[in-house]
């Protein structure tokens, strides 16, 4: 009876009941925990060592193509019109810049006729900040400024944007870019749209909106 009673222990310890077994698998949402831990492991391992691209600070220079669009009164008395921007600054940090811009653009008048098909010329310098951040290959700013404009004609009188013989205007202006490093560290292009406003020419509102290349020496 004594060695009927050990065989029975025995047998009772090599072979488990099911239900024991069971409880030692790993259970199939399990492994997929584990695979997707495994992922993010991974690719936090990929961004963290990868570095951020180079790019020179100090000195800069940038060149822009792209339209300007006049707004409410303006824009029913002046068409769309293409633009060319030039700007010239110095980064103080990473973060903020400054620099002096030079813009003009070109309109045709749409005006009551007489005249039909006449265009003029709208000239502006401007001193600015930008403020920002960058992130990699991309930098994103906020920028505004003021400083003067000027009229190469005196078409828009008929309507009573400008009085006679009125060429000058305060401008204030402000806008964001967003930029794009490239594997040269001197070199970016980007993204720019600005809003001024000129006060003494009825206070009409512009929209320019440009492409541009940066180069930091």
């Amino acid at each position: 009876m004594r060695m009927r009673g050990l065989a029975v222990v025995d047998l009772k310890g090599a072979f488990p009941p099911p239900q024991a077994r069971q409880s030692r698998a790993i259970h199939p949402s399990a492994r997929r925990v584990a695979r997707l831990a495994l992922v993010v492991l991974v690719v936090a391992g990929w961004t963290g060592t990868a570095a951020a691209r180079p790019s020179s600070v100090g000195w800069f220079a940038e060149g822009g193509l792209g339209a300007v669009k006049f707004l409410a009164k303006g824009g029913v008395n002046a068409d769309l019109g293409p633009s060319v921007d030039v700007r010239i600054g110095r980064d103080l940090f990473s973060w903020l810049s400054i620099g002096v811009s030079l813009g003009a653009s070109s309109h045709e008048a749409t005006v009551p006729p007489p005249p039909e098909g006449e265009w003029f010329q709208l000239y502006r310098a401007e001193g600015d900040a930008r403020i920002g951040g960058r992130f990699d290959r991309i930098a994103a700013f906020l920028e505004g400024g003021a400083g003067l404009a000027m009229i190469s004609s005196n078409i828009l009188g008929k309507v009573m944007i400008t009085d006679p013989g009125e060429r000058f205007s305060i401008a204030f202006h402000a806008g964001a870019s967003v930029q794009y490093q490239l594997e040269n560290r001197h070199y970016a292009f980007g993204l720019a749209a600005d809003a001024f406003l000129l006060p003494q020419f009825a206070s009409i509102r512009a929209v320019d909106s440009r492409i541009f290349l940066r180069y930091t020496y």
